[in-house]
């Protein structure tokens, strides 16, 4: 039963978004994905459109970090200049976007569909399944982001056994996005004793050429809208609850009070369960779904809590699901992972609800997943420490 309910299921993940493009590319764009409760705007893949875009303005002379004018929004390239110039080798031009759009496409479904393939339970699967199809990597596909090769990148790097490849991986998916960088840290915390000193380096590599491209990373960031709709994060959580306080009936300056809050009660949140006495659980680090737990985790606590981040970007809690489950089907930690499944569900699909439940909504269920997270993650750094060690940072 369960192989028949897990082949069932990776064909149906397949077969959704083809017939979604069929149906996008014959009878409408805009429509077809509206009817799925997905926001959509032309040209198709307008995100991924940006790109090859932007290499017509710069061969026009511009510079498309500061100003695209080949973007039919005129929107300012958000991208670390490496995407020009991998597009450009790879000869992707407007005419032919689609086709990086769908590889895109393509990878992140065969990660999920790796996932569904290595579940033990059939309810397992079919969880994965509608968290895949779900509004939030709808929105990804419809988008075209880059973010799915990312996400790709990354789930990769979790499974590569040798060392220097893994450090590879990550670090390629930072200079391509930048926030993966936090994967690259985690990875070497997770890593045996021994192994963590051969891990800083790399990471010591990649920060030195982030730092070196600070005036595009300051360009990326400033032509990065803040926006409290179809996005997540401290900053989107802000900019809600000033639009809220307008619409009743007052002004509040809210200012960095709310992301200053966040933040404060994350800490809290971390430091209550490090100070904590309870026996290590092996369960929560010595797994594959816990290491995918920990990076993918970590990738979106860093990045709620750094910046606003549009709702695609929460594909990166999908590969924390089969931990989560796991946790389910036990009695230690069977209240987190209920609580946390279902805020993960009115997450990825809280731009699908907006309607229905409101934005404020999507924005509850992300601050509980950011502190839920920041709870659990705790508890695997603790398992990383000996006792001693942990006893001494708990009474400091």
């Amino acid at each position: 039963m369960l192989r028949g309910v897990r082949t069932a299921a990776v064909a149906i993940l397949w077969l959704v978004p083809l017939l979604i493009f069929v149906s996008a590319f014959s009878s409408g764009w805009v429509h077809t994905w509206r009817t799925f409760g997905v926001p959509s705007m032309t040209p198709p893949f307008v995100d991924l459109y940006s790109i090859p875009t932007a290499i017509e303005t710069l061969h026009q002379g511009g510079d498309p970090l500061v100003k695209n004018l080949a973007d039919p929004y005129h929107r300012p390239l958000n991208y670390p200049r490496v995407w020009m110039y991998l597009f450009s080798a790879a000869g992707i031009t407007t005419g032919n976007i689609s086709t990086a759009a769908i590889s895109f496409c393509a990878l992140y479904l065969g990660c999920i569909s790796f996932l569904i393939l290595d579940t033990k339970h059939p309810a397992d699967a079919a969880i994965l399944l509608v968290a895949g199809l779900s509004a939030s990597p709808l929105f990804a596909i419809e988008r075209g982001n880059n973010d799915m090769f990312i996400f790709a990148l990354v789930f990769l790097a979790c499974f590569v056994r040798n060392g220097y490849l893994k450090s590879g991986l990550f670090g390629a998916a930072s200079l391509l996005k930048l926030y993966p960088i936090i994967a690259m840290i985690i990875d070497g915390m997770r890593r045996p004793v021994k192994e963590r000193i051969s891990a800083v380096p790399p990471v010591l590599f990649v920060t030195t050429l982030i730092l070196l491209q600070w005036r595009d990373v300051t360009l990326i960031r400033n032509s990065t809208p803040i926006s409290s709709l179809l996005s997540y994060g401290a900053f989107s959580l802000e900019g809600e609850l000033l639009h809220e306080t307008v619409r009743w009936g007052f002004l509040a300056s809210l200012g960095w009070v709310v992301v200053a809050e966040c933040w404060l009660i994350g800490a809290l949140a971390m430091r209550t369960t490090w100070g904590k006495s309870s026996e290590p659980d092996a369960s929560l680090t010595n797994s594959k779904s816990a290491e995918l737990f920990s990076i993918f985790g970590g990738i979106y606590v860093f990045t709620y809590a750094v910046g606003s981040n549009w709702d695609y970007r929460l594909i990166f809690l999908l590969p924390t699901l089969p931990l989560a489950m796991e946790l389910a089907r036990g009695v230690r930690h069977k209240l987190w992972a209920v609580t946390y499944l279902i805020s993960v569900g009115i997450a990825e699909n809280s731009i699908a609800l907006r309607a229905s439940v409101g934005t404020l909504a999507g924005h509850a269920a992300t601050f509980i997943l950011f502190i839920l997270l920041l709870t659990m993650l705790t508890s695997q750094a603790k398992n990383l420490y000996p006792d001693r060690t942990r006893l001494r940072l708990a009474e400091a």
